[in-house]
């Protein structure tokens, strides 16, 4: 009886620890994480990067990105603006890469990204084709 009593209470013990809440397990926000991600999509162009309003200078075969004005939303000094150096992960029919935010492109709808000739090639291939259909999110 007493050997049925101590497994009773060993169960009972590590029943406790299998139903802890996720969050004590640190699992709670590694599974939000993906929730509270913003997947956007629009138009995939490129440009020839230089002096960006981040306040840089970049060239065209680093890893960056202009973000459309309705997202980028450029204070009274754009050299201050949290999104810049920001990194966005973006999807494209030729493949995926991550890029930093350097500048704004005042010319591209919502949802659309302006990228360097180098993350152009990697995410939607040629520059010859001149824009693709691109998701993306920041990380």
């Amino acid at each position: 009886m007493l050997i049925l009593l101590r497994l009773a209470s060993i169960l009972l013990f590590l029943s406790f620890i299998a139903c802890s809440p996720l969050e004590t397990r640190g699992l709670g926000s590694r599974l939000l994480r993906g929730v509270k991600a913003t997947l956007f999509s629009g138009a995939g162009t490129f440009y020839e990067v230089g002096s960006g309003s981040c306040g840089e200078y970049d060239t065209d075969d680093m890893l960056v990105v202009a973000v459309n004005k309705a997202q980028m939303q450029n204070g009274p000094n754009p050299n201050n603006n949290p999104l810049c150096q920001n990194t966005v992960f973006i999807t494209g029919n030729r493949g995926s890469t991550s890029a930093r935010v350097v500048d704004t492109c005042p010319a591209c709808p919502q949802g659309a990204l302006d990228m360097s000739p180098k993350v152009f090639e990697l995410v939607c291939g040629s520059l010859s084709a001149g824009v693709c259909t691109i998701s993306w999110s920041f990380t």
